[in-house]
């Protein structure tokens, strides 16, 4: 029981780690630069919608 408790933290653990580093990188590569989510729509292939 201990053992399985151990375990799910951890990998809950690791997920948040992954998660905050993905997001930094994303950040690095998308700035916000004050600009509101209406003009940081994207389509579904991906490019900014005009």
């Amino acid at each position: 029981m201990r053992e399985t408790l151990k375990r799910i933290v951890l990998v809950i653990f690791v997920l948040l780690v992954l998660t905050a580093i993905s997001g930094f990188f994303y950040m690095q590569k998308n700035p916000l630069d004050g600009k509101t989510s209406v003009n940081k729509t994207l389509n579904i292939s991906g490019n900014h919608s005009k």
